[in-house]
């Protein structure tokens, strides 16, 4: 059975993940953005700096 994210974020918010994934330790994304792909389970923050989750790394390949 596959599941599909409702699309949830706005186009500015859905590049923020992409951002951290490519920039991690140091993305530069709003914080606004940050603390709702962490509520969103798409991105968690580690001593290291935010990192995307494998939730997220979902919701990056799927289309928009």
């Amino acid at each position: 059975m596959t599941l599909h994210a409702p699309k949830l974020l706005t186009p500015e918010e859905f590049a923020s993940p992409i951002e951290v994934a490519v920039t991690a330790p140091n993305p530069k994304i709003p914080d606004p953005h940050l603390a709702r792909l962490v509520a969103l389970g798409y991105v968690a923050v580690t001593a290291k700096g935010p990192l995307v989750t494998g939730d997220g790394l979902i919701r990056i390949t799927e289309s928009e």
